[in-house]
């Protein structure tokens, strides 16, 4: 009897001592990864099949996992998540670094562990683990089916060398010129640098410049009380759809930048009618061009949608309603923005926003009568529905040479 209870307290030492192991070598914090790449990044990035559309880089993945927890904005998109995929426990992953790759409708992943750790996985899996997994060395391989992905995915370190420029972050995402994502609104192929906090997201995406798009200085304070604000350079051709929304060709005054901001969207309508307020610097070419804006009668001021200006400080104010421009001059700014070569910024209340967003989406007038603007209302809600509890969402599309660049920070707090 003394022998099994030494032998019992041996084995409970063992377990004991291998779980403060894991646990204290199981990271709270993530080292955060940047271009160029370590030698072992490199290779677990090359696991990645060329037939894959996209694919993320994430170092310490349960550090990873544990500020996606803290983020009021990450946590349910993350907890879906845990739902559908088989994965192994976090200890078991540790300070490992993981690859995930979308092919079709497979996801995929691929991570290093250590070798007392491959060594638990192996025995988790052999207990009848329902994960579809294979081994390529030390490397495991998550459903990731029978292509040989170390050389198939040989290009994949390449394609991240042409981010040198991005922060550190602590998730690096690659969309290939193959997919078609409604994020980032950018060119393919696209790299984005993710790094979060509890309060705080922030994307940071690079692709070459595709667009003959104007880029110049912008400075821009938001109205926080606007659902959805935007300013730019040179107005971007979904502003001539707007025309018919707002009854009016509003286009020509923003030919030299402006901004919008949408207080609220009338979505009973047949063509939804927004409440907003057309914003434009108090110059004389400017007022010159509002003075005859106002003397062209449109056939929709005819059946009486009328036009209402105003001027607060250096900004000449144009709205279609009786109450958006005394909404926006009574409204609370947030603090200026500026940015030395921007073709357009934006910053979004998505808890408003949202549900207009799916109310448009069924919206068969919108559709037919401002098919651009429809299909840019419906790429935002999609990548827009997980943010629905954010406090704000801003972003900026700004020119850097060759290439163009948007930032998205999104606030929880």
């Amino acid at each position: 009897m003394r022998k099994f209870i030494v032998v019992i307290l041996i084995v409970v030492a063992l377990v004991a001592g291998l779980a403060i192991y894991l646990s204290s070598t199981t990271p709270s914090s993530s080292r955060g990864v940047r271009v160029p790449l370590t030698a072992s990044q490199r290779a677990l990035v090359a696991q990645v099949p060329e037939s894959a559309e996209s694919f993320a880089l994430i170092p310490s993945a349960a550090a990873l996992t544990a500020k996606l927890r803290a983020n009021a904005v990450t946590r349910e998109p993350l907890e879906e998540w845990e739902k559908r995929q088989a994965m192994p426990p976090m200890w078991a992953i540790g300070a490992a670094d993981l690859v995930i790759w979308k092919e079709g409708s497979r996801t995929a992943y691929a991570v290093q562990l250590d070798s007392l750790r491959a060594l638990l996985v192996r025995l988790y899996l052999m207990l009848g683990s329902d994960i579809d997994a294979r081994w390529n060395g030390s490397t495991l391989l998550i459903n990731a089916g029978d292509v040989n992905a170390a050389a198939a995915g040989a290009t994949a370190p390449a394609l991240l060398d042409a981010a040198s420029s991005l922060p550190r972050a602590d998730v690096l995402a690659v969309q290939r010129a193959t997919s078609r994502g409604a994020f980032p609104p950018i060119g393919r192929p696209a790299i984005t640098a993710i790094s979060l906090d509890a309060d705080t997201i922030v994307l940071t995406s690079r692709a070459a410049r595709t667009t003959d798009a104007t880029a110049g200085p912008l400075s821009v304070q938001f109205p926080r009380g606007a659902m959805i604000a935007s300013a730019f350079v040179s107005p971007p051709r979904v502003i001539t759809e707007l025309n018919r929304l707002f009854g009016r060709e509003i286009s020509t005054l923003l030919a030299d930048g402006g901004a919008i901001a949408i207080y609220d969207v009338d979505t009973h309508k047949l063509l939804p009618r927004p409440n907003g307020v057309v914003i434009m610097p108090a110059t004389e070419e400017r007022r010159a061009a509002l003075a005859k804006f106002q003397k062209t009668l449109s056939p929709v001021e005819a059946i009486g949608v009328d036009s209402y200006v105003a001027e607060s400080g250096n900004k000449l104010l144009l709205a279609f309603d009786r109450s958006s421009n005394d909404t926006y001059i009574k409204d609370a700014f947030a603090p200026a923005r500026t940015w030395p070569s921007a073709e357009w910024a934006v910053r979004i209340d998505p808890q408003r926003l949202v549900p207009v967003l799916e109310k448009l989406g069924d919206n068969v007038g919108f559709r037919i009568a401002a098919p651009k603007l429809y299909r840019s209302a419906r790429d935002l809600s999609r990548w827009i529905h997980y943010l629905r509890q954010a406090k704000s969402i801003e972003a900026a599309a700004t020119a850097e040479g060759p290439f163009s660049s948007l930032e998205v920070r999104i606030s929880s707090k």
